[in-house]
């Protein structure tokens, strides 16, 4: 289970003296408060690949294994992910170890530090039992190597998940105007481990796009923020919580291939196309996931409309949907514990610091070359629609879909540069999309129904497939009806 906490750490001079707990929480609410002696055993690369990512995988005496990942850092808040695995002594769990993969990688993790604090853990309650914030007050050790390397006093105030932010903030306001420092900003363990923690993450930022970036810029920040996309969902789509999880990674090595495309003329060949064939494996796992959620999604909201006696049979209907898509999501498990996405991951990480362009283009000006880049996939495009018959086949349009994706994903690329133009050829081009997405989905829907429907349905089964399937088939004359219209848009913007 994935909780979110956040966090505001706030250092305390050992000559400062903290207000009595009574003083500090006036008008709070209620509270209890608790010793508690903890150790903590702190895992990771040799290069401190979690750390140095704001990650952490750690032992601790009292509540066993936990993740936690970075949402959001800033100043004193730290807002992440937390994910507990129970307290098995023995190693790290491996669905731990999975969820740190996409940061650790093809590294061995190791024991780095120990951190070990005597704390007074204070729970405040809402009017209706839940915990509105919690204040600990740490004394804090810190070990490498069995040796003392920091010692220190914090009060770390943590709001969790529908906890009361205005609570925390007011305890805050007052430990500072009781002479509470401002923390660096920094977990325990970056303070522990020092300077070699506090390095650059190997996902360093995509840099900031203007008129002026160069070509190694371009395409350093289209790889970037495409890879760290994929790495951001990494644990959203092994806990299968969240299908947006899995979209979003499908989504995101859509973007890595078509900008490995655009960039043809400016990048190394066989590395790109390396990459590419990788990324296209990837993204057939996530795809069957992702098409089998969104075919799930739309044949139960239209099974749930039809008459009260056709239910059962459509839920068997949907039962056969569920099954076949815990099976793909189990093969998207496996193959993101597979060696081969591990040496996926290192490539692409690679690729964000140092993509292998051509060595004659890499300091010329982006501006030179963004609208040559975007031509080629808008002509595909012109092509394709151009190429149609009267009345276009769903593979067909399909194609078109296919075609308007990569020239959009060149428009959004590469807008910070050109400006207003690309963005408004890219919203046009999310305009179509959406007609030919609508168009594409009813059509997978309706073959899917009747391949169903000529399996080893019964009468009643087959007869709510097709009923299913006619609301399907609706949507896709409209579609038809309207996706020219949205095409002719787009040809007046570009």
């Amino acid at each position: 289970m994935v909780m979110r906490e956040r966090e505001t750490k706030l250092l305390i001079d050992p000559n400062v003296p903290v207000p009595p707990i009574e003083q500090l929480l006036a008008g709070c609410g209620s509270w209890t408060t608790e010793a508690i002696a903890q150790t903590a055993v702190y895992f990771d690369t040799a290069d401190l690949r979690l750390t140095r990512s704001g990650v952490s995988l750690r032992f601790r005496s009292d509540d066993g294994w936990t993740v936690k990942i970075p949402a959001t850092a800033g100043g004193e808040e730290f807002v992440r992910d937390e994910l507990a695995f129970g307290d098995d002594i023995d190693g790290p769990p491996s669905a731990a170890f999975e969820m740190v993969l996409p940061w650790a990688r093809s590294e061995p993790l190791s024991e780095v530090a120990r951190i070990e604090t005597r704390r007074e853990k204070t729970r405040i309650s809402a009017e209706d039992g839940s915990v509105a914030c919690e204040v600990d007050d740490d004394d804090v050790s810190g070990f490498v190597d069995g040796e003392l390397r920091i010692h220190f006093r914090e009060v770390e105030v943590e709001t969790p998940e529908g906890g009361d932010l205005a609570v925390s903030a007011r305890i805050i306001k007052r430990l500072r105007r009781a002479g509470a420092g401002r923390s660096p900003g920094l977990p325990k363990i970056v303070r522990v481990l020092g300077e070699p923690a506090t390095a650059p993450p190997d996902l360093v930022p995509a840099p900031t796009l203007d008129r002026h970036s160069t070509t190694t810029d371009l395409v350093r920040a289209s790889i970037s923020t495409a890879v760290r996309s994929l790495i951001d969902q990494d644990a959203l789509v092994r806990s299968g919580e969240d299908p947006e999880g899995v979209h979003r990674a499908r989504v995101a090595t859509r973007r890595l291939r078509s900008h490995l495309h655009t960039f043809r003329t400016l990048i190394d060949e066989d590395w790109s196309e390396s990459l590419r064939t990788e990324l296209q494996w990837l993204g057939t796992q996530l795809g069957f996931v992702r098409d089998a959620d969104v075919l799930l999604d739309q044949i139960e909201a239209r099974a749930d409309r039809l008459w009260s006696d056709a239910q059962p049979a459509a839920h068997a209907i949907t039962d056969r949907l569920r099954a076949a898509r815990d099976r793909d999501q189990a093969a998207l498990r496996d193959a993101m514990r597979s060696r081969r996405y591990v040496i996926l991951l290192d490539e692409l990480v690679h690729a964000s610091r140092s993509p292998h362009l051509r060595a004659n283009r890499c300091d010329t000006p982006a501006k030179d070359s963004v609208r040559r880049l975007n031509r080629h996939p808008w002509k595909r495009l012109r092509a394709t629609v151009k190429a149609l018959p009267r009345a276009p086949s769903d593979a067909e349009l399909h194609a078109v879909r296919k075609r308007a994706k990569q020239a959009r994903y060149a428009y959004e690329a590469t807008a910070p540069i050109i400006g207003k133009s690309a963005r408004h050829a890219a919203r046009r081009l999310t305009e179509l999309l959406d007609v030919l997405g609508d168009h594409h989905d009813a059509s997978v829907a309706i073959g899917w129904l009747a391949s169903t429907a000529t399996d080893d349905l019964d009468a009643d089964g087959a007869f709510a497939a097709g009923a299913i399937a006619e609301t399907f088939a609706d949507d896709q004359r409209i579609a038809r009806g309207s996706w020219r219209r949205a095409w002719r848009r787009v040809n007046q913007s570009i």
